[in-house]
């Protein structure tokens, strides 16, 4: 054996040994060590998304969780403008990268997200009413981000949605201005909570693991309690069944 071959036995013998320190069942194997929980929470404007969000995450690091809220996807996604589907279509992809990178490690207990794969699909629709997508395309981008392959991934969904009048109403409270936005005002609030209505009637029977909540008749307190209990039940049923 020439020492050229030597020395590269030597590099894979030595390159073997970390491997099999590194490469145990208890890093690799999913049903080992699980991966973690993965939550969605979208909706339309002044329903108490954020609210919620913020008490989940709050909630349960306090209980020694150790929890990801990822950004969201508009807050990151900057360089494309938001008049094309192509503007959706990547937020979509950016939380379908986390979740898919995420649910291969075990570095989190829980990941929140602020919108994400059912969010993109609710937004489709959006662009067909506008023109911008045909119906055969809009089906496409659709059906591409209902793969089983990670809508399995997300343990729970939320559709939140509130009447337009009481939307408006916690909108205006503590605003600035009383000028009314692009999405916040009653007919683009409105025409949003029949997307989401008209969505989940849809997906519901096929993707068990999605929910609608109406926080309409609910203060804040109690849709921050609705939604803490829901998950922490839907959870709770994930772990039992051992998926």
């Amino acid at each position: 054996m020439t020492s050229t071959n030597q020395q590269e036995k030597s590099f894979e013998e030595k390159a073997q040994k970390l491997l099999a320190y590194l490469k145990s069942t208890l890093r690799y194997d999913r049903q080992i060590i699980p991966r973690p929980f993965f939550v969605e929470i979208t909706g339309s404007p002044s329903a108490g998304k954020t609210t919620m969000i913020t008490e989940l995450d709050k909630f349960f690091r306090r209980m020694g969780f150790r929890v990801l809220r990822p950004q969201e996807g508009a807050e990151v996604i900057r360089h494309i403008t938001r008049d094309t589907p192509i503007y959706n279509v990547r937020t979509g992809l950016y939380s379908l990268s986390l979740l898919l990178d995420l649910s291969w490690g075990h570095q989190y207990d829980l990941v929140i997200f602020d919108r994400a794969i059912f969010d993109s699909y609710v937004w489709m629709m959006y662009w067909e009413e506008k023109n911008k997508l045909s119906e055969v395309e809009k089906k496409g981008i659709q059906d591409f981000f209902l793969n089983r392959l990670w809508t399995n991934e997300i343990d729970a969904a939320y559709f939140v949605v509130c009447d337009p009048d009481e939307a408006m109403k916690r909108e205006l409270r503590i605003a600035l201005s009383q000028k009314l936005g692009e999405t916040s005002n009653p007919k683009t609030i409105k025409t949003l909570v029949e997307r989401y209505n008209t969505a989940y009637a849809a997906l519901s029977p096929v993707h068990k693991n999605l929910f609608l909540l109406d926080t309409t008749l609910l203060d804040e307190q109690e849709m921050v309690s609705k939604i803490a209990e829901h998950v922490l039940d839907t959870l709770a049923v994930k772990n039992l069944n051992g998926s």
